[in-house]
């Protein structure tokens, strides 16, 4: 079958922008689509260089069938990007309805596709802040009074942290939070907490962005009725966080959509996240209420198999193990990053940016240590390699090693090289010939390529590490994390012993 979709590159368009695009997906699938019969081949005689041909395609807007692109896309590709003139539009909250009409281009079996999607564009906001994902990198950009209302690229990285536990105490506390490195944060709040009056003030002054948690009221639509206008123009704000793992309180599977379509009617300019905890229970019916998915597996020093707590057997249909379907590894981090964008790509979904929430913490019964740092920076390297867009821990104050350790992590992820890479394209894994622990992973932007190396092992390598590159590089720009001694050959990268839970960042020249 051919699987034809649209959807806008970026989640929201503002009147001060002059030009949109959209991205278009003509795949092959067993799975999702509607018949493709390939005539190509036997039209062009067997000629292999194009086999499957071109759809040729309209991109109309559905109310009055206005022409915003006229093009065509080789079958089998995605990802592909077509621009087109805002301007042709007139700047409003509601969504107008997209539909793209497609046809191949030769075709005997008269063969017509159509997909659809939803375009914001917005009218011009000067008070508070604008946020817009990309969809296709899956990276946030920011505006607000700080950037002149430009739009910026924001990697995340923080933690989630109690208000009344830390926050609530002093300004200094947000500015030295701020100062550490971190450029988000998720306050923990009751909305009676009366924290609005102050709290948001300072983070503003900071200009610390941060989620604003409804866990304790998403439940209740009258109660995110009153909270939206007290909260959607404060210049700071990055997004609405709805559901703390649904999915594990089982709530009611419609609860997180019923509270994102009331925020996204009320608020457009800003997207919605949310957090689950289960491996995989009712992932679709949960995450259809949010713009981007966090992860929270926590693996470090749990008993993967026995629940101390409930004195019971885990496994894949019931027990408590403080995380679910885990094996207790570093990697249960990249296997359910891995996981959540599988089920994506499984429903026909277009990929939902995925954000790590790492474990900075231990106790309740199921965690008998904190991580180390080691294991911090491995699961934080390791979560880039996989795909996260944004790191948020839990929880803050943690001990002064892991505040340390993240902070660390945080004054190299969020700005460039680093953040060029993680937000201007998705990685790529490489297998690494006889170290199956040493996780790797690749960024190309431009004329440079970052390389991204976890070794998972506790146990170090004393033999030579050889990583076999996608393309040729002719040196070292910078090693912005870690201080391996790399070998930088045509196509290689090597490392002549690798201690454990060793990582590294580095940026070549092609």
């Amino acid at each position: 079958m051919l699987y034809v979709q649209i959807e806008p590159r970026h989640s929201i368009y503002v009147s001060s922008e002059n030009t949109g695009e959209f991205i278009v997906d003509a795949a092959l699938s067993h799975i999702h689509g509607a018949p493709f019969t390939n005539s190509t081949l036997s039209a062009a005689g067997g000629n292999q260089t194009a086999p499957f041909g071109m759809l040729e395609f309209d991109i109309r807007i559905e109310e009055t069938d206005q022409l915003l692109v006229s093009n065509g896309v080789t079958v089998n590709t995605t990802d592909n990007i077509f621009e087109f003139n805002l301007s042709a539009l007139k700047p409003r909250i509601e969504p107008y309805a997209i539909v793209l009409y497609g046809a191949p281009k030769q075709s005997a079996a008269n063969q017509s596709y159509t997909a659809t999607t939803e375009l914001y564009y917005l009218p011009p906001k000067n008070k508070g802040s604008m946020v817009k994902i990309d969809n296709l990198y899956g990276g946030m950009l920011v505006a607000n009074n700080v950037t002149d209302y430009d739009f910026q690229p924001l990697l995340p990285v923080g933690f989630y942290t109690s208000c009344s536990g830390y926050l609530n105490y002093s300004l200094a506390n947000v500015s030295a939070y701020k100062d550490m490195g971190f450029n988000a944060i998720n306050p923990v709040c009751a909305f009676t907490d009366g924290v609005l009056d102050y709290l948001f003030d300072w983070m503003d002054m900071a200009n610390l962005w941060y989620q604003y948690d409804m866990r304790g009221s998403y439940l209740n639509l009258t109660q995110v009725a009153e909270q939206i206008p007290l909260v959607k123009d404060r210049s700071s704000f990055l997004s609405w966080y709805t559901a703390d793992e649904p999915d594990g309180w089982q709530y009611a599977l419609n609860s997180t959509r019923l509270a994102y379509d009331l925020l996204k009617r009320e608020d457009p300019y800003h997207p919605t996240g949310l957090v689950l905890n289960c491996d995989n229970y009712y992932f679709k019916q949960y995450t259809s209420g949010a713009d981007y998915i966090m992860e929270d597996a926590y693996p470090i020093g749990i008993n993967a198999t026995y629940s101390i707590p409930y004195n019971v057997t885990c496994n894949e249909t019931y027990g408590d193990c403080g995380c679910d379907d885990c094996i207790g590894e570093l990697q249960d981090v990249s296997n359910r990053l891995d996981a959540f964008f599988d089920y994506q790509e499984w429903l026909g979904e277009f990929e939902k940016p995925l954000w790590a929430v790492l474990q900075a913490f231990s106790g309740e019964g199921y965690w008998s240590r904190d991580p180390t740092p080691e294991e911090t920076w491995a699961m934080m390297v390791l979560s880039f390699t996989h795909g996260a867009k944004a790191i948020m821990s839990w929880t803050f104050p943690a001990s002064s090693s892991l505040e340390q350790a993240h902070a660390e992590m945080a004054k190299v992820a969020t700005v460039p090289p680093v953040s060029t890479f993680l937000l201007g394209a998705q990685p790529t894994a490489i297998k690494v010939k006889g170290h199956s622990l040493v996780d790797v992973a690749y960024w190309i932007v431009g004329n440079q390529v970052m390389v991204g190396v976890a070794n998972l092992d506790y146990v170090g390598h004393n033999g030579a590490v050889k990583i076999d590159l996608p393309v040729s590089v002719s040196g070292m720009a910078s090693q912005p994390w870690g201080s391996l001694s790399w070998d930088v050959g045509n196509r290689t990268l090597t490392v002549y012993g690798l201690a454990a839970l060793t990582t590294s960042l580095v940026v070549l020249d092609m």
